[in-house]
């Protein structure tokens, strides 16, 4: 089973990730997600754990967690489709337009972020 593993602070290697969950069945693959550019962690990462009822135990211990001087959060992977995931950035497009139609309606410069009125 593919585990979530937020707020990970940027000292957390995927080594860590693996001691973590040693104690939870098999863990098949760590990995913590960085930057294309920068090549700087993003803060979450992914650990597969094998078998399904341990990586449940994992989830159930290990959220909340502190790692490294933060708590982590520790979830199932859910996995969108690509319908899922157009729908889902349709809907925030949706919300942006009308919050940038409600700032100009009630008088806020966009611009200068400051109220004209």
């Amino acid at each position: 089973m593919n585990i979530f593993v937020g707020n990970l602070s940027a000292a957390v290697t995927a080594d860590d990730l693996r001691r973590l969950f040693a104690g939870y069945g098999t863990t098949i693959n760590a990995i913590i997600m960085r930057d294309t550019d920068t090549g700087l962690p993003l803060g979450y990462g992914h650990v597969y754990v094998v078998p399904e009822q341990a990586a449940y135990e994992a989830i159930i211990n290990l959220d909340k967690q502190e790692l490294k001087g933060s708590p982590i959060i520790v979830r199932e992977c859910l996995y969108r489709t690509r319908q899922e995931r157009r729908l889902r950035r349709f809907l925030w497009r949706g919300n942006e337009r009308r919050v940038a139609e409600s700032r100009r309606h009630n008088g806020y410069d966009q611009t200068s972020r400051q109220r004209t009125g």
